[in-house]
């Protein structure tokens, strides 16, 4: 099965999609993330197997199929409506139970439509699903499936845990609960054990006495038949009895009488069909005498005969187109003078006039381009008027330096805002006191002399130490005083040098571009100078666009009408050419006075006169052929009437009736010939019936003569006699293999026919009167003990605390029968799992060595040699063996031929289903990801040689795969083109080539 076309009509991110796969070969999905390859491949599983539960919401598509058998089929999926198109007629079933015998979605991820985590080793041949579709598939596709479902029953009736809740559980549950609660009931045990051994008495008495009935049951049936062989044997000694009487005919020949009676009857049919024959010679029919001139010029009249309906054709031909011939040649000559007043004398039979349709379409072509060349004249540009300038004078280059230099002015004159700002608010902040930091420099010196002197004195080291820490904080404490004392001059120095910097460069620009401000001059007049100043430089850029723009206006205009003149030249030259051209043809083809807008009106009613003219000239010389072929057939009637002596017309009507008349007289000479040859088989059939009469008749002597018989009617007696005897002696066999029925034995049928022999029939029916009477005392005694047995029962439970004793008993014997019935369907439905498993294993065996096999040649041409596949002899375990045949265990596989040998095994299995039911696409995303560039190619090269017969998709989001695959195509370009790149963006699918 291939998919020849996909219809994304409302699907994810693709809407209004239609894409039309190659129907074989490797075909590489390139995509980036979220381009849609994951809802492409959802469409794919969607219209094989319907939408998953609750995601089939805004969901619409279909897509066309093509089978192995060629037909093709459409399957559509809008949201819950599903059906399957095939041609006109609408199939509502789903195309895995159609077509794949229930083939499951998860069966059809696990091998056709697999991703680098589905690549998950051998043990996918371990998987029940695979195993029931692929492996025993011979054996029935439901085959794992009914196994299945005969698991899930079993699991149904009974679970192995202690705290089962399924109906056997719960049953046996109940029994336990039963007995715990009977135990638990107490009785009066003397009279309670007394009533017990009562009721056992009684039904040890019940027993004896039932005992006895089937004994006296057995006498009835031995009495009984004797009593229903009674007439039969009556009958048939009366049978025999009448044999007796008729034993001098039992000799008689058995099949004499029928054969007599056949012979009779074979030889009266004689009679009848020689009678029969030579009543059938009747009167001969009479031959007219000139049947011999009919039939001598039989083959002349059957010729002309045929021809006549061609003869009346030709003569119609010729009065109807004598007519039409008339008409045409009035019609021709009318449209003849119309063209004469475009020619200078005669219309020419030969005029190109596709020559002369080119002339007038250039012509008119060209007349139309040149009424739109002066059309389109360019129109002068508007003179530019004097515009006065206001302002200085400056170059282009000095505006575009002024232009740079007000962007730096503009900074130097914030910058000296900022900083005279800053200067004013440094010098308005009060200096920071530094008494308190010199107040603590002198305390530690203090301390750090103390300390000093401490261990100078009294010899201690620590003292040292903290000496030294604190000679330490000192230290930080006055460089901390002296920053804060120098910092505020410091600041302030440097805010004057940036303030008379800024200053400079405003002097600077001052001095070029507003020689009237000096250096006094404040913020605000700044500001205004400046404003100004980016006012002239604005109007001098608006004037400069304005004037460059004119200046190519007026460069445009005067290039356009250089070349519009040139246009014009080219134009009229072209159209004085072509018309040039028309002249040519007037003269040559005569129409010297034809105006062009005429032409196709000239070139309508030259085709009408020259048809016209030309079927003229056909009936002319055709006419001449009709005529004298019906001359020549007129000459030939006249010669065959001449011969008949007919006084006629040659007509074709008279030439109808001459072969009617040669018709009677030929069925006058069959049917005189035909009554000739039955004669002469009559008389040769009369003789065989002689033949054939005399032998019955000698038989019939000879059977006389064998019974002894002197005449017919003495033989018919002794045949009535035997046939009387032949039907009692049936009798007197049926009745005595009825007895044999009766008797069932050889032994029984002996005794049987002697108390036949010696007794009667009224000694069996006292006999048996005898027993039914004991039969029936024996019922009543029954019926008393169940009596009694059931007051004893009534006291047995009336005895009982309360009726929860009977009620248990009742309900744990319900229970009881109840898990009964459930333990028989579960132990059958056990043995049947059982020998379903059996035969399903006997399909593995069989069937995965050839699947393996083939896993091993696909590896083999994917490793190019190196590799090839063998399997364990209980097929739970696999081998990679390479060319020095040793062998390598799953576990001491590297990651890529791993993954190589993973795919072999998949594809193996998709083309087992393949081979068995049908080829389906493989959908393959981003497998080859942990392959090498080697392995890669290898096995691009392999997915392309499979797609020879089989439609292979892959999808990948990595460019060096598509890379691989593009290297790969031009590799196989010679050979096949079995590998198709397509690119996948934002829901569209475009061809990509090499």
């Amino acid at each position: 099965m291939k998919i020849i076309q996909m219809n994304l009509d409302d699907f994810g991110i693709y809407h209004n999609v239609m894409w039309n796969p190659p129907e074989k070969g490797l075909i590489v999905m390139h995509g980036r993330n979220e381009s849609g390859k994951t809802t492409l491949m959802k469409y794919v599983r969607s219209m094989f197997f319907g939408y998953l539960r609750g995601e089939w919401k805004g969901y619409f598509g279909h897509m066309d199929i093509r089978r192995e058998n060629g037909r093709e089929y459409r399957i559509y999926r809008n949201e819950k409506e599903s059906y399957i198109a095939d041609g006109d007629m609408l199939i509502h079933e789903e195309p895995a139970r159609l077509w794949w015998h229930d083939l499951e979605r998860v069966t059809y991820d696990n091998i056709f439509a697999m991703g680098l985590e589905d690549l998950q080793g051998f043990k996918v041949l371990s998987n029940e699903a695979v195993r029931s579709r692929f492996f025993s598939i011979e054996s029935g596709m439901n085959l794992g499936a009914t196994s299945r479902d005969l698991q899930r029953r079993m699991s149904d009736l009974l679970v192995a845990s202690v705290q089962g809740k399924k109906p056997i559980n719960q049953l046996l549950s109940q029994q336990r609960d039963y007995d715990l609660r009977i135990d638990r009931l107490a009785y009066d045990e003397e009279e309670f054990a007394a009533l017990q051994k009562e009721e056992e008495k009684t039904h040890e008495e019940e027993r004896r006495i039932r005992l006895e009935a089937e004994e006296i049951k057995l006498q009835l049936e031995r009495i009984s038949m004797p009593i229903s062989a009674w007439q039969v044997y009556r009958r048939g000694r009366e049978a025999w009895n009448h044999m007796q009487e008729l034993a001098d005919v039992s000799q008689f020949p058995p099949e004499g009488a029928k054969e007599f009676t056949q012979t009779e009857e074979k030889i009266a049919s004689f009679t009848e069909q020689i009678e029969s024959i030579r009543r059938s010679y009747g009167k001969t029919d009479e031959v007219p005498e000139d049947a011999q001139c009919w039939k001598a010029a039989a083959p002349q009249i059957e010729s002309l005969h045929a021809e006549i309906a061609q003869w009346k054709q030709m003569a119609t031909k010729l009065a109807e187109n004598n007519d039409a011939h008339t008409d045409r040649s009035f019609d021709c000559n009318r449209i003849e003078r119309t063209l004469r007043e475009w020619t200078d004398g005669e219309v020419s039979r030969r005029v190109d006039w596709e020559e002369g349709l080119k002339a007038v379409m250039i012509a008119e072509r060209l007349e139309r381009e040149t009424e739109k060349w002066q059309a389109a004249k360019p129109k002068a540009v508007d003179g530019t008027e004097e515009r006065k300038i206001t302002g200085p004078v400056r170059t282009k280059i000095q505006w575009q330096d002024l232009g740079k230099n007000l962007g730096a002015a503009r900074d130097a004159l914030a910058e000296k805002r900022r900083l005279a700002e800053m200067l004013e608010w440094i010098k308005a902040t009060p200096a920071p006191s530094v008494s308190a930091l010199t107040g603590s420099v002198i305390v530690t010196l203090a301390v750090t002399v103390a300390a000093v002197s401490g261990a100078v004195a009294e010899d201690l080291s620590y003292l040292y130490v903290v000496a030294l820490v604190f000679f330490c904080i000192s230290a930080v404490l006055w460089h901390k005083r002296h920053k804060a004392v120098s910092y505020r001059p410091q600041r302030i120095g440097e805010l004057e040098a940036h303030l008379e910097a800024a200053q400079s460069r405003l002097q600077s620009f001052a001095e070029e571009y507003a020689p009237h401000l000096d250096s006094t001059a404040s913020v605000e007049e700044w500001t205004g100078v400046l404003d100004g100043l980016r006012r002239e430089y604005t109007d001098w850029q608006t004037r400069s666009t304005r004037e460059s723009w004119e200046r190519e206006q007026q460069d445009m205009y005067l290039a356009l009408y250089d070349k519009w003149q040139k246009e014009g030249k080219t134009r009229r030259e072209q159209l004085e050419e072509a018309l040039s051209t028309w002249r040519t043809w007037q003269s040559h083809s005569g129409f010297t006075r034809l105006p062009l807008n005429r032409f196709n009106e000239a070139h309508n009613l030259w085709e009408t006169w020259h048809r016209l003219y030309e079927a003229n000239l056909k009936w002319e010389s055709e006419r001449s052929e009709l005529e004298q072929r019906v001359s020549r057939m007129i000459d030939r009637g006249e010669q065959i009437f001449r011969e008949l002596s007919v006084k006629k017309e040659v007509t074709p009507d008279a030439v109808e009736a001459v072969y009617k008349q040669w018709q009677a007289v030929q069925v006058h000479l069959e049917v005189a010939k035909e009554q000739e040859r039955l004669r002469r088989e009559g008389d040769a059939r009369i003789a065989e019936l002689e033949a054939e009469k005399r032998l019955r008749e000698a038989r019939l002597q000879e059977l006389l003569k064998q019974t002894e018989c002197r005449s017919v009617g003495e033989f018919r007696t002794k045949a009535l006699q035997f046939e009387r005897f032949c039907q009692y002696k049936e009798v007197y066999e049926q009745s005595e293999s009825h007895i044999r029925l009766i008797a069932k034995d050889a032994k029984t049928y002996a005794e049987l026919q002697r108390e036949l022999s010696i007794h009667d029939l009224k000694v069996w029916e006292d006999e048996k009167a005898h027993y039914e009477s004991r039969l029936a005392e024996c019922e009543k005694k029954l019926a008393a003990i169940a009596e009694k047995r059931g007051t004893v029962v009534e006291r047995l439970s009336a005895m009982a605390k309360n009726e929860v004793y009977s009620e248990l008993l009742q309900e744990k014997q319900s229970t009881c029968a109840e898990l009964d019935k459930l333990m028989d369907e579960w132990l059958t439905e056990l043995y049947a799992q059982h020998m379903l498993r059996e035969a399903q294993s006997y399909y593995e065996r069989v069937r995965q060595p050839a699947v393996i096999k083939k896993a091993g040649e696909y590896l083999y041409f994917m490793t190019g040699g190196r590799y090839t596949l063998q399997s364990a002899s209980d097929g739970r375990r696999l081998f990679a063996v390479d060319g020095m045949q040793r062998r390598t265990s799953e576990k001491e596989w590297s990651s890529g031929l791993g993954d190589q040998i993973y795919l072999a095994v998949r594809v193996a299995l998709a083309m087992a289903f393949a081979g068995q039911i049908e080829s389906m696409p493989l959908i393959l995303d981003d497998i080859l990801v942990r392959f090498d560039e080697v392995r890669q190619k290898e096995a691009l090269r392999f997915l392309a040689d499979l797609g020879k017969t089989e439609q292979v998709f892959l999808f990948t989001c990595s460019e060096e795969t598509r890379r691989l695959a593009v290297e790969v195509q031009k590799e196989l370009a010679g050979e096949t083109d079995s590998v198709h790149l397509f690119e996948i963006s934002k829901g569209t699918i475009e061809a990509k080539g090499v």
